[in-house]
């Protein structure tokens, strides 16, 4: 059991009123998440690449620009903060369990659903073809983060402002690189002036010497630079081999022009990144959850004056990330040379803030008992949120890619959006439906279904056996 802190009681020590309406913020939280994050995701499904981003960022006027805007502030990165809050504290929820005797003890049972949840993520992004998957990384996470569940609320906020100015300081170290490169390409091309001015001066006077050259080094120092300022640049011309590859009607092929970009998300990425990334959130998430935020601890007023003031100051240091953004995006050359810290440099912090702002609203909400009809809605699909998010993959990749019905690239913008509309309001009328019938999702179902097989072994399994806990996380 983990040791419950003053006036933050334990799941078996809540009343029915506060346990009901704990679990129903976090299924609340966790259905707006998945399905919000559609937004972005359809980004990369659909084809509305970093160059058209970063296009609209330039041009900085019309609607195009606006929509963009909105969703990079309001969206992009803070759906999956807010995932993984929810997971944090869902891990607290699942490792409070006693365990049952002459069953796997609880630890256990909790290793066996991770392991299996990153096979999920590794079917959903290599079988599937979903490039940024993060059921791999969820899984990752909770193996490495378990123990931790038994700190004090105090001790998880510190561990969670710990791991996110890390992540600050992993997206100033990588700027700090691209400086350096920049330094290193100005002592070449001094070293260049030099050498044709020594060659100039020897041919005036008559002199015939061999012309000094660089070495080798400095020739990759320079074409280092060179090849990123070449990245830098925005050209639209850039996506037309992506676009071309994904309409492709072979699946092989398909997956041969992806299986890169899932290698570089699930491997390169994750530990140059979303350890950092995931960990604080996580951190976070059961430091809420110790601490009673999900439990209706505070007044509704108490909630939103929270998730006003952290929604204000997210979406102003969102306002400086996309600014200089711009200013990177006009001259490279000159943002290096000009300024010590990257545009990015506190998006660790605008994604936490963001997202917390968001959990306060939903529990303001809860409170205040309003749009009760949405947030049962969006309940709903939490309850079956591991369900929708593979759905969400497998529907994209049929409507986007070469092999289905191959849109990849030749949907607009706005479009996109309505596309992910139309498909969230799909995935909300399916789950309100499917939990009329079952208790649990098909995907949750058999998640369970394959960490308690050693227990099960003997007996026979009902399918979507209405007696397991009700409250899953992805």
């Amino acid at each position: 059991m983990i040791s419950s802190t003053p006036a933050r009681e334990s799941l078996q020590d809540a009343t029915p009123s506060t346990r009901s309406l704990r679990i129903e913020s976090i299924d609340v939280l966790r259905g707006i998440a998945v399905l919000a994050a559609l937004y972005v995701s359809v980004w990369i499904f659909g084809g509305f690449s970093n160059q058209q981003q970063y296009h609209w960022l330039q041009v900085s006027r019309g609607w195009n620009y606006r929509i963009y805007g909105a969703m990079e502030l309001l969206i992009n990165g803070k759906m999956r903060a807010l995932i993984a809050i929810v997971f944090g504290a869902a891990m607290v929820i699942f490792l409070s369990k006693p365990s049952v005797p002459g069953k796997l003890a609880t630890p256990e049972l909790f290793i066996r659903r991770q392991m299996w949840l990153i096979l999920f993520g590794l079917i959903n992004a290599v079988i599937f073809l979903w490039t940024h998957d993060i059921l791999f990384h969820l899984g990752i996470m909770g193996i490495l983060l378990f123990p931790f569940v038994r700190m004090s609320y105090r001790g998880l906020f510190i561990a969670a402002l710990l791991m996110t100015l890390i992540y600050c300081g992993k997206n100033f170290w990588s700027y700090a690189d691209k400086q350096d490169k920049y330094q290193k390409y100005l002592v070449v091309t001094s070293l260049e002036k030099k050498y044709e001015k020594d060659s100039v001066t020897l041919a005036f006077k008559g002199t015939i010497k061999a012309k000094d050259t660089l070495t080798k080094l400095e020739v990759q120092d320079k074409k280092a630079w060179e090849g990123l300022l070449g990245s830098m640049k925005v050209d639209l011309k850039k996506d037309e081999g992506k676009v071309k590859a994904m309409h492709t009607e072979s699946y092989g092929k398909a997956w041969n022009h992806l299986l890169p970009d899932t290698q570089m998300w699930e491997a390169m990425w994750t530990y140059q990144f979303g350890i950092w990334d995931f960990a604080g959130m996580i951190f976070l998430g059961m430091a809420l959850y110790k601490y009673g935020f999900f439990a209706n601890k505070y007044s509704g007023s108490k909630y939103l004056l929270l998730s006003l003031c952290c929604i204000a100051a997210g979406l102003l240091l969102g306002w400086f990330r996309l600014y200089y953004l711009q200013v990177t995006l006009n001259d490279f050359t000159k943002y290096v040379k000009g300024y010590a810290v990257p545009h990015d440099i506190f998006f660790p912090f605008e994604r936490a803030l963001l997202a917390l702002g968001y959990a306060g609203l939903v529990l303001y909400f809860l409170s205040a008992r309003l749009f009760t009809g949405i947030c049962h809605a969006f309940s709903c699909a939490g309850k079956l949120a591991l369900s929708n998010y593979i759905l969400q993959t497998i529907l994209c990749s049929l409507f986007f890619y070469g092999y289905g019905m191959g849109y990849f690239g030749r949907v607009n913008q706005f479009k996109l959006y309505v596309f992910a509309s139309e498909m969230i309001i799909v995935q909300i009328a399916f789950s309100v439906i499917w939990l009329k019938y079952y208790q649990h999702g098909p995907a949750e179902w058999l998640l369970r279904k394959l960490y308690h097989s050693k227990e099960r072994a003997a007996e026979k399994v009902v399918p979507f056996d209405s007696t397991l806990p009700a409250n899953s996380f992805l």
